[in-house]
């Protein structure tokens, strides 16, 4: 019994005394951001349209990322609407690279789902980890007239419903409120 104790109390000894190594914790946060001067290569934009922008500038952010000032400037590729193509920025807080995931369109609107990779600085502290962009592009205007574009950066990544998940809760919000309503009503004849 004193053998076990001892060998117990040298391997705490041991464990207590080797060097712990340091080990960098994934980025959890996100920040938002405005592009200067869109343009897009089509008149109209929609699906395939590529945006092209003259910058780019911190909005807003949280988290890990909170640090980040807001007007911190970056560059951001162009965004082509295109499941697949790639996208990339670079600032002094870190980069990303990652391809189009999914795109939604709407009258005068595109919205453009990105997964990748955010690689922070080296100065950070942090490992890298999988992201995701949400581009946002809207021209009120209709064809021809200017493009406004902003997205949403988060790490870990943001999931995006599925267009038929968004309709199965459509239909599940319609649902319950079809039964809602047929409950008061069988309650009030009930009361009668």
């Amino acid at each position: 019994m004193r053998t076990r104790v001892l060998t117990l109390l040298a391997a705490a000894t041991v464990a207590v005394a080797a060097p712990a190594t340091a080990s960098a914790a994934t980025v959890i946060g996100g920040f938002s951001a405005g592009l200067v001067n869109v343009t897009s290569s089509t008149a109209a934009i929609g699906a395939d349209s590529t945006f092209s922008n003259s910058g780019s500038a911190v909005l807003g952010s949280s988290g890990d990322l909170s640090t980040v000032g807001v007007f911190t400037p970056f560059t951001t590729s162009s965004v082509t609407a295109t499941k697949g193509a790639d996208v990339t920025f670079s600032a002094l807080f870190g980069s990303f690279s990652g391809k189009v995931a999914s795109i939604a369109t709407g009258l005068n609107y595109v919205t453009v789902y990105t997964l990748g990779d955010f690689i922070p600085a080296a100065s950070s502290g942090y490992d890298a980890g999988k992201a995701s962009i949400a581009f946002t592009f809207n021209q009120a205007g209709g064809a021809g007239s200017d493009i406004s574009g902003s997205f949403s950066f988060a790490s870990p990544p943001s999931g995006v419903p599925e267009p038929a998940t968004w309709g199965m809760m459509i239909a599940g919000a319609a649902m319950a409120g079809a039964a809602v309503r047929r409950r008061r009503a069988s309650t009030k004849v009930a009361a009668a």
